[in-house]
């Protein structure tokens, strides 16, 4: 399995009460496994992923990163992925 996360820094909190649904079934589509959205602050998040293989991530990066980013007004600040080693 493959992991990736995302940063994101924003004005406005987002409110996903209304969009999650439509989120949840994108990232399905796009082949996540599961899928994290983590409120760090008021102006702040962390998106983590994971993936059943890196082909996979990479292949639907733009519309997780670039299309969420452009759609909810947020700015990535920081990435990282890597294999999945370990785990529970």
């Amino acid at each position: 399995m493959y992991a990736t996360s995302a940063d994101w820094s924003f004005s406005n909190t987002p409110d996903f009460s209304e969009q999650e649904a439509v989120f949840t079934a994108n990232m399905k589509a796009a082949g996540a496994i599961h899928w994290y959205y983590v409120l760090t602050s008021e102006t702040t998040a962390r998106s983590m992923i994971i993936w059943p293989d890196q082909a996979t991530a990479h292949k639907s990066l733009k519309m997780v990163r670039d299309d969420a980013a452009a759609e909810n007004n947020q700015v990535i600040v920081s990435v990282c992925e890597g294999n999945i080693v370990a785990g529970f």
